[in-house]
């Protein structure tokens, strides 16, 4: 079932332990250490009561000091091993919970690297960060809790209602009386909460991508002096969020007054009827005080079992949203029979390629192109022509619907995607660096990189100066998402981070957009020299770029409309030469700017 139908179901108690058995399963000695525990709390819990039972019919009445004093010793070492006990089952319940969630929480994190771009294309990172934290603390704590909940509370009460019947049945058959009544109030507490539950996680997770986006587009909402309405957008949502929540504990109210109430009249009932069978000497005393006892115990099972109710249906709308997570679409899936690629000569095909992000859609039709090995490809065209959707086929981020993509003769499914992937350099339009040093940025894909090979790469795309004037060079910390560094030093350390893993096909998607004319100049310098021997494809919107090219493609409405060299399409005329003089009307406009903006500053 795909990602989209899981999310318009809601999966059963069943479905979801599906997922979550196999990491139990990984600790079964611990498991079963924590349940004996528990049981034997439970049960030191219920022999309280029998003890008073014996001191009243067996020692007080009969004036036995020495026996008195031997059920008091028994009293207090019940107490005290059964404190042991608790103390046992909840330290070793918490220890089994974080195993279990440990575990869990490394493969969702796993399977977030493996995910198509289509999910993230779909889903928010508040949703997402969401599910990676309060969805799996709600099974951490339904694993933590459940074991000790059900040893105490359902062993607890079970054990005492035997014990009640025992000693009176007809009292106990009181109780048995109300059992509709509480088997009632749980099932309805269950139906209203888990739609609830499920809300509120949902819910939290738009609260928390609106805090992401203000705190990572900090700029832009100060910017643009924005930050009242951003403040009214995040209290609509967190409204939203208090509503469900209030909602939920109005529920829980009703719940526990329903069942405070339901105590209250079993309760009333047995006092009654008991005082009266004490009366007419058909009860021993010891053994109404002991069922008293256990009645009197019995809030405190019926509130463990009502707090169960509760997490098992957070749990179970946690559970809901990370199957959501599991059933997602996978990264385009690698043949079992796929090898590892070898040396890439660098020669490029699309067959008959036709590709679409959404159904019906088309983004690209019938692309029918080779580009030999070593020949540097300049792509043009409008926003949605297809550009980017053409390289992300050749890196794999998609595969096509129709059609093949092939690398030196072969299709590029029948080679292994991490080892595909080393050998084809990738910079973005959108740079994304890591809040950590600048050397550790740039040797990302190659994390066993020299000193001496990242200096090469930064030298190579001009960089390498800049660094060396910083304080602590190669050590020094770019913030979150290089925020410390100006959009063209951003790309250029992009640039040397691709460069390091000398890759035999290189695609720059617009790389030198951020940078100025002067940086361009000495990047294209280095990359005239970096691409020898190298298939190079650059979408560029930069004049420049089409004169550094050995062929231009041009796209438009995912078709390759011409190809051919700058001075071949200038002659032929048609689309590129429109594109060709738009772009040369901007860079004399812009050039007009910088004078114009020189000799004021000359005056000044």
């Amino acid at each position: 079932m795909s990602w989209l139908e899981n999310r318009k179901r809601i999966h059963s108690f069943k479905e979801i332990m599906e997922v979550i058995a196999p990491y139990l399963a990984k600790s079964v000695p611990l498991f079963i250490f924590v349940s004996s525990v528990a049981f034997l709390a439970a049960v030191l819990g219920l022999a309280t009561p029998l003890l008073i039972r014996e001191a009243i019919n067996n020692a007080i009445d009969s004036k036995n000091i020495p026996f008195i004093w031997i059920i008091g010793g028994a009293v207090l070492g019940t107490a005290i091993v059964g404190g042991v006990m608790q103390f046992l089952s909840r330290y070793y319940a918490a220890v089994y919970a974080q195993r279990v969630i440990f575990d869990l929480r490394n493969d969702i994190y796993k399977i977030l690297q493996q995910l198509s771009l289509e999910f993230y294309d779909d889903e928010n990172t508040g949703q997402i960060m969401t599910r990676v934290t309060t969805d799996l603390n709600a099974i951490q704590g339904f694993v933590s809790f459940t074991i000790r909940l059900v040893m105490n509370g359902v062993i607890f009460f079970i054990g005492a209602y035997i014990a009640m019947l025992i000693m009176s049945w007809q009292l106990g058959l009181i109780l048995v009386a109300l059992f509709p009544g509480f088997i009632w109030l749980i099932y309805w507490f269950s139906t209203k909460v888990r739609p609830l539950f499920y809300q509120a996680r949902k819910q939290f997770g738009a609260v928390t991508s609106v805090l992401q986006e203000n705190v990572t587009g900090a700029h832009i909402v100060r910017g643009f002096a924005q930050e009242e309405n951003e403040i009214a957008k995040f209290d609509d949502s967190n409204i939203v969020y208090r509503d469900l929540r209030v909602k939920t504990q109005v529920y829980r109210a009703i719940y526990f007054s329903s069942m405070t109430l339901l105590i209250g009249v079993g309760t009333t009932l047995v006092i009654v009827v008991g005082g009266i069978f004490v009366t007419n000497g058909t009860l021993d005393l010891g053994d109404f005080i002991a069922f008293l006892s256990y009645l009197a115990l019995l809030p405190g099972p019926t509130r463990q079992l009502t707090w169960l109710v509760g997490i098992i249906q957070r749990m179970l709308a946690s559970g809901d949203r990370i199957i959501e997570l599991i059933s997602a679409k996978r990264e385009v899936q690698e043949d079992p029979k796929a090898i590892d690629p070898p040396k890439f000569k660098g020669d490029i095909e699309y067959q008959e390629v036709h590709f679409e992000y959404e159904e019906g859609i088309t983004i690209l039709k019938n692309i029918n192109i080779k580009i030999p090995h070593g020949q540097k490809v300049v792509v043009l065209g409008g926003t949605g022509s297809g550009k980017s959707s053409f390289v992300n086929l050749l890196v794999r981020f998609y595969d096509p619907l129709e059609g093949r993509v092939l690398i030196d003769g072969k299709n590029i499914k029948n080679y292994k995607l991490k080892k595909m992937r080393q050998q084809i350099g990738l910079v973005l339009q959108e740079t994304m660096l890591f809040n950590d040093t600048i050397k550790e940025n740039i040797a990302f894909g190659k994390p066993d990189a020299t000193i001496d090979e990242i200096i090469s790469a930064t030298d190579a795309a001009k960089i390498h100066d800049f660094i060396s004037e910083l304080p602590d060079k190669y050590e020094t910390k770019v913030g979150d998402r290089g925020i410390t560094l100006s959009g063209g030093q951003k790309q250029r350390i992009s640039i040397a981070r691709t460069l390091l893993i000398d890759p035999t096909i290189l695609i720059f998607d617009d790389s030198t957009a951020s940078v100025d004319a002067e940086t361009e100049a000495r990047i294209q310098e280095a990359l005239d020299i970096l691409s020898l021997g190298r298939t190079t494809i650059i979408i560029s919107q930069r004049i420049s770029s089409v004169h550094y090219a050995d062929r231009i493609l041009v796209f438009e409405k995912g078709k390759i409309v011409q190809d051919g060299t700058h001075d071949e399409l200038i002659e032929v005329g048609g689309l590129y030469l429109k594109i060709y003089e738009t772009l040369a009307q901007s860079y004399v406009e812009a050039s007009a700017i910088i004078d114009t903006d020189t000799k004021y500053r000359r005056k000044d």
